[in-house]
């Protein structure tokens, strides 16, 4: 059986969040409805959570790594990327060649050996064991014969 390698992946907030968000959006009702007409203005804090949810995003594919956030969005080529940044084994951070570092939404470190798969062996895989032989400060050890295997 062989298996197909995705084009792309998308990482992104379960769209169950939004479920969060319409309980938000029913509490902040008995607030609004109850007071002053300004009140209604709490209803932005829910909605905003609910664009951020539907927004927040990273797509990665073989070409470029896109990184979508609630106000902006990046384009990162496999040629700009310098390496990952795994910090506190959770987020997962793009450092660029020029030092800089873009913090990858939703890709956590779980998703390392799917990166991996989609730069086309730009980036290693963590989770490969290393490849077998000599270590490089290791002589070689003579067989019964004499000779260096």
């Amino acid at each position: 059986m062989v298996e197909s390698i995705p084009r792309r992946l998308v990482f992104r907030i379960p769209g169950v969040a939004l479920v969060g968000v319409l309980f938000g959006l029913a509490s902040m009702s008995v607030l609004a409805l109850a007071g002053p007409k300004l009140l209604l203005l709490t209803y932005l804090i829910p909605i905003l959570i609910g664009v951020w949810v539907v927004r927040t995003r990273t797509v990665v594919d073989t070409d470029v790594i896109r990184v979508r956030r609630l106000f902006t969005a990046r384009r990162i080529g496999w040629s700009e990327l310098a390496g990952l940044r795994v910090q506190d084994r959770k987020w997962v951070r793009a450092v660029l060649a020029d030092g800089n570092q873009v913090t990858l939404p939703c890709v956590k470190l779980r998703h390392l050996p799917v990166l991996s798969l989609l730069s086309g062996g730009r980036l290693p895989d963590p989770t490969e064991p290393p490849a077998e032989g000599p270590l490089q400060d290791e002589a070689p050890v003579p067989n019964e014969t004499g000779a260096t295997a």
